[in-house]
């Protein structure tokens, strides 16, 4: 069997062991070797059954998407009886302990964040001292779910999207973990007003001249010297769309420019303006003009 990309401590023989670590547990699909960085994503289906007791090497979030189910912790000496359903999302943070068992077959999917991207998400926020995570079980967190599903949804197609959108979904997860699964409410600074006319320029005229490329959340935020947070939020201040919207604008915008001035090939057109193939090109064109490129050419 295929082995996912988490990682825990076995607390009988005090080894690493990947997940899953129970008997009749299938490994549905995990993040391919090119996204691994600062989160993994494992969707696993677990048979009915009692799992060893183990520590958690990483923050571990824990999405069900099975009907109800009894799940039994044992944290601390104590059991705990959970109900969880379709929806619901549990944190088990670097360093927790816990065995658990649940009553009925069930499919998961795990997000582990590494410590070290939390950390280095409150530096961004300027609030370097949040970093340590509480355990929640069970709870209902629509932005999580939302977001863990259109990271998987991201990573089955092969990242159509590039590298920005998924560099955003990820910063979006860990300021979400931070806010509201910190030990101490973190003290996040709000800023107004938009980037400076300078600012703005600079990054039109990057993003302009590198539509053909991969173009990076970090790289953009790291160019102004700010966060990847207050970047894309300042950002749309200015413009009135988010980074990624305008991206897409403009790497329509070209291709429309290419397909009425040039007879080159709609796939070459795909590649100069930074989609991975002419599928999803096709995709994104017909999304956002309503027609395909090539009824866009032949109408000129």
């Amino acid at each position: 069997m295929i082995q996912g990309n988490i990682k825990v401590i076995d607390a009988v023989s005090n080894k690493a062991v990947p997940l899953p670590v129970t008997p009749g547990t299938s490994l549905l699909a995990t993040t391919s070797f090119q996204f691994l960085n600062e989160l993994n994503i494992d969707r696993l289906y677990m048979s009915a059954c009692e799992m060893p007791e183990v520590i958690v090497r990483e923050h571990l979030l824990t999405l069900q998407l099975s009907p109800q189910h009894l799940f039994e912790t044992w944290e601390e000496g104590q059991l705990k009886q959970i109900h969880k359903g379709v929806g619901s999302v549990t944190l088990a943070p670097a360093g927790f302990r816990f065995r658990g068992r649940w009553d009925r077959d069930v499919e998961i999917l795990i997000l582990t964040l590494k410590p070290a991207a939390i950390a280095k998400c409150a530096a961004q926020l300027h609030d370097t001292n949040q970093t340590e995570l509480v355990r929640c079980t069970g709870r209902l967190d629509s932005q999580i779910w939302h977001l863990g599903l259109a990271l998987e949804a991201e990573l089955k197609e092969g990242n159509p999207n590039g590298r920005y959108f998924w560099e955003s979904l990820t910063n979006a997860l860990a300021v979400r973990v931070l806010k509201q699964y910190s030990a101490k409410e973190p003290k996040i600074q709000h800023y107004c007003g938009g980037l400076s006319p300078h600012q703005l320029r600079r990054t039109i005229e990057y993003i302009n001249d590198n539509l053909a490329t991969h173009l990076s959340l970090n790289v953009l935020a790291a160019m102004l010297g700010m966060s990847p947070y207050y970047f894309e939020r300042l950002f749309k201040q200015s413009v009135g769309c988010t980074p990624h919207q305008y991206i897409l604008q403009r790497r329509i915008e070209r291709s429309k420019q290419l397909l009425r001035t040039t007879q080159l090939p709609i796939m070459e057109i795909a590649f100069q303006v930074g989609c991975k193939n002419h599928s999803h090109f096709s995709k994104l064109f017909r999304k956002l003009t309503g027609m395909s490129p090539k009824t866009y050419r032949n109408s000129f």
